[in-house]
């Protein structure tokens, strides 16, 4: 049986908006979008790492909240997991610290405006699907 390693990832929503963030690197994925997050270090929980990489890469205080159903391959032996987030009162708006040179928040008809990475656009399709009030007016993306 191949181990898998998690990578948590965020879809930040504020009102009715969710958060893409820009690849600085490495440079095979720069200038694409993608949901924020990283991997879950041994011994720390899932929560624990989205609130931990919230914090790294963009300088915010964010609450979990429940885990997009689904599982995501990216590059061996990483698995992308989603989880919805929220901005915990008096959080400072999101900057792009590490890894990442833009961010955008994105209603629903502009979801699909922005060159997500390939392995996200899944997670992103069904993130919406799950998130009912931010997909109305949502297409279903690219590849659907």
């Amino acid at each position: 049986m191949t181990e898998h390693i998690v990578v948590v990832g965020a879809a930040l929503i504020d009102d009715g908006r969710l958060l893409a963030a820009r690849r600085s690197a490495p440079a095979e994925l720069a200038g694409r979008w993608e949901l924020p997050g990283g991997k879950v270090e041994p011994g720390e929980t899932a929560d624990a790492a989205l609130v931990r990489e919230l914090r790294e890469e963009l300088g915010v205080d964010a609450e979990p909240g429940a885990r997009v159903p689904g599982e995501w391959p990216l590059r061996p032996p990483y698995v992308l997991h989603v989880w919805t987030a929220r901005l915990r009162p008096g959080s400072p708006a999101p900057e792009p610290l590490q890894d990442h040179d833009g961010l955008r928040w994105l209603r629903p008809a502009e979801i699909w405006d922005v060159d997500w990475l390939d392995q996200d656009v899944p997670a992103v399709r069904q993130t919406l699907a799950q998130l009912g009030d931010l997909r109305t007016g949502v297409s279903e993306g690219p590849g659907a």
